[in-house]
């Protein structure tokens, strides 16, 4: 990183709100896994470090919230958190198993959207180099006038229509495994906003958007950039894909504000995908991200995606430390015992790929960055 991020202001936005209640027994998202995370970033040392400031979210207010959704979709999300009845409610894409309804669903979604708020407002106020809200991004497929793949209320949006309205330019990187499609859809025709989203192709995986095609309309148009990848792609591969388009397209770009979703499913534990990423190929990621930040000057990260508690506790713990220039131990603190069997942060890779398989993975992945350098490069001349 370069000599401005030597000790960078450092937010993590979290309070334990954010982790203490449940979608539904059999869930795969379990919000538990932010306090395994906090309690592996305390027994690390992290949240003693001079330059990491723990300051609270405070809770979305209904207006913020519909600045980006559909007000008949945000008050049937308000009536049902507080028990009402709401037989049209499968309109809204609520009620399913991805979408269970619940009591206080209104309330938690909302203080995570205010978590995501905190962070970007401490970051563009310069409180903060870098804010780090991992409660926010899993809502990346929420769309306005409905919810969509564990999301209810779309929090990358929201905050970065506040920050568009203010006169900033944002790049968003989404590096979840999972195209951001509702991210996508929210600034789709506007070039205020550069949308990146590198994700297993949703030919092979939820929600089946996120190809190359998909590059924006109108104002937006080339301001919408996929880079879908096979499954079983591993962290050669998948850097060598990131390395290829994010860094020259953020540069052209020239945004005033750098906002990432760090979902963490494309481990290879994770039960939900099929990319092969270990933590430490994770974290070169988000270390990357960190160099362009510290062109940009302001960094605003959400969580994401992540179904393997112990990847989600690691990973989000090396980005945390990576994004305060804090070296951690090769060792996971023998204090932390709230998951067990976690002796290191870095992961012994996976078996490695027969070569046959390799081989496919490779001519797909580079077809991919071929479509991209045809229909995106030539509108940042590059």
């Amino acid at each position: 990183m370069t000599q401005y991020w030597t000790q960078p202001k450092t937010a993590l936005v979290y309070a334990d709100e954010l982790s203490q209640y449940q979608l539904s027994p059999e869930h795969p998202l379990r919000p538990i896994r932010l306090q395994h995370m906090h309690d592996l970033m305390r027994a690390s040392g992290l949240l003693d470090l001079a330059n990491v400031a723990s300051p609270a979210p405070r809770v979305a207010t209904k207006q913020e919230i519909e600045t980006s959704h559909d007000p008949d979709y945000v008050s049937i999300v308000e009536a049902i958190s507080n028990g009402a009845i709401a037989p049209g409610m499968g309109e809204f894409g609520l009620g399913s198993s991805d979408n269970p309804v619940r009591p206080g669903i209104y309330e938690t979604t909302a203080l995570c959207v205010g978590s995501t708020l905190t962070a970007s407002e401490l970051v563009t106020s310069g409180k903060a180099d870098v804010a780090f809200a991992p409660a926010g991004g899993v809502h990346h497929h929420a769309m306005p006038r409905s919810a969509a793949g564990f999301g209810i209320f779309n929090d990358a949006v929201i905050a970065m229509n506040a920050m568009v309205e203010a006169g900033l330019r944002v790049a968003y990187i989404d590096i979840d495994c999972h195209h951001g499609d509702g991210v996508q859809m929210g600034h789709y025709d506007s070039d205020q906003v550069l949308t990146i989203s590198i994700h297993e192709s949703g030919q092979w995986l939820f929600p089946g958007t996120g190809y190359v095609q998909e590059i924006g309309v109108g104002d937006g148009t080339g301001y919408s950039a996929n880079i879908p990848l096979a499954p079983y792609t591993q962290d050669d591969q998948w850097h060598t894909a990131f390395d290829e388009v994010i860094p020259p397209l953020v540069r052209a770009f020239k945004p005033d504000v750098l906002f990432t979703q760090l979902g963490i499913d494309t481990h290879f534990q994770d039960p939900l995908t099929h990319l092969s990423l270990t933590t430490q190929g994770f974290n070169l990621a988000v270390k990357k991200l960190g160099g362009l930040a510290a062109e940009i000057g302001k960094w605003v990260a959400v969580g994401g995606g992540g179904y393997d508690l112990s990847a989600v506790a690691r990973s989000w713990t090396m980005a945390l430390a990576s994004m305060a220039n804090f070296d951690l131990p090769d060792q996971v603190p023998a204090e932390f015992n709230s998951l067990s069997n976690l002796t290191t942060f870095a992961d012994i890779p996976p078996v490695p790929t027969e070569q046959q398989y390799l081989d496919e993975i490779q001519t797909h992945n580079t077809q991919t960055l071929n479509e991209i350098r045809s229909l995106i490069f030539p509108k940042f001349g590059i």
